[in-house]
């Protein structure tokens, strides 16, 4: 992710013979370079096989700086799929999660935005961590799948029915969990006709307000009930609104 918005990473990975070790290039910080780290330890607890060769992965496009543990299980990946040729991930799939030392796959932040992007861009599956599943379900037209450790990502067929969330199948069961905000009405709060009229212009017209004062003039009761005024949140709306809070 840049900002709001966000690109693919192409993970590419290359066995060659040499003195046993992971090497990571394509400009990652500290924390995507400790991925080496984990991944070892991850196989070696859920007994897959790493390859006693050189591991080069390259992170592409190599020139952007990158920055996150949720290149982990994708790097986890293609070190499976360098060794072997039936493992189905393609350029349409994408793989996203932080992996621990015992191979759980741990969620990471910023997921909506993450999906939003890969969706934008033609992505059609995501493989995401067990823990991110609630709140990805709330975006409509993909396909989601669960995943809870790197035995996950090497089982050959991820067509378990409980493991891909259709559209809408967790959508309705998020949206009647959020609470009704209770603020107050702006009829409740005395004087302030200045501001109470700045809050309803700035409501009616979708503008930015800024309240200004000393302490105790009620900047917070008025803001706390600017919500009663603008109608519920549309679905992107949602979606917009809680990937600038992750």
């Amino acid at each position: 992710m840049a900002g709001t918005s966000g690109l693919i990473v192409d993970i590419e990975c290359q066995l060659s013979n040499g003195l046993p070790a992971i090497v990571i290039v394509g400009l990652g910080n500290k924390a995507v370079d400790e991925a080496k780290e984990r991944l070892r330890s991850a196989f070696a607890s859920c007994k897959l096989n790493l390859p006693r060769k050189r591991i080069t992965i390259n992170l592409a496009p190599a020139d952007i700086p990158k920055e996150s543990t949720a290149f982990d299980a994708a790097i986890g990946a293609a070190i499976l799929m360098a060794g072997r040729n039936d493992i189905p991930y393609g350029k349409n799939h994408v793989i996203i999660g932080e992996v621990g030392l015992d191979g759980s796959i741990r969620p990471v932040r910023g997921i909506i935005g993450k999906i939003t992007a890969g969706k934008a861009l033609g992505i059609t599956r995501f493989f995401i961590p067990a823990g991110n599943l609630s709140q990805a379900a709330l975006i409509q037209d993909v396909e989601l799948v669960a995943i809870r450790s790197l035995k996950d990502l090497f089982v050959p067929d991820h067509q378990a029915p409980d493991w891909i969330i259709q559209e809408g199948s967790v959508l309705d069961k998020v949206e009647t969990s959020v609470p009704a905000i209770d603020s107050g009405d702006l009829d409740e709060i005395t004087g302030q006709s200045n501001a109470k009229r700045a809050l309803e212009i700035a409501a009616a017209g979708g503008h930015n307000i800024l309240l200004s004062g000393p302490p105790g003039t009620g900047k917070s009761m008025l803001a706390r009930a600017l919500p009663t005024l603008l109608p519920p949140l549309s679905h992107e709306e949602i979606l917009e609104v809680t990937h600038l809070h992750s």
